[in-house]
């Protein structure tokens, strides 16, 4: 029982302090729970890839597209992750992935890359009580 206290004690403290964080997909499921960059639960099962009107696109517009796409992670200077999607027969995802890693210069991070199957970013939350 006290150690069931001290835990309750402890998540308010990092509540109140403003340094409780979750992620959450694009679904709302609950990723994972803890303190910014150290997450203390995570979890197991990896979300489901996102069809195309799921990312965003009409389904006209989904009807049009096919192949890869090019997935370009956050960065320091930028901190929304890019999506490249390619109209049929015109899919260039390894070219624009070729010039994009040379003009790169090795730049900390994810790099980019390109698949079939893009999910979406996980969207994060924090808490600060007043």
């Amino acid at each position: 029982m006290r150690r069931a206290v001290l835990v309750a004690v402890a998540i308010c403290c990092c509540a109140l302090a403003g340094c409780f964080e979750w992620t959450e997909d694009s679904n709302g499921q609950l990723k994972s729970v803890g303190l910014p960059g150290i997450p203390v639960w995570q979890a197991k099962k990896p979300s489901a890839p996102n069809g195309l009107t799921d990312m965003g696109l009409t389904p006209d517009q989904a009807s049009k597209v096919s192949g890869p796409v090019l997935v370009v992670p956050p960065d320091s200077s930028n901190q929304l992750t890019r999506y490249h999607y390619y109209e049929t027969g015109q899919n260039n995802c390894q070219q624009d992935l070729a010039k994009l890693q040379t003009g790169n210069g090795g730049a900390g991070g994810q790099a980019p890359y390109c698949t079939e199957t893009p999910a979406a970013p996980p969207s994060k939350g924090t808490a600060f009580v007043f």
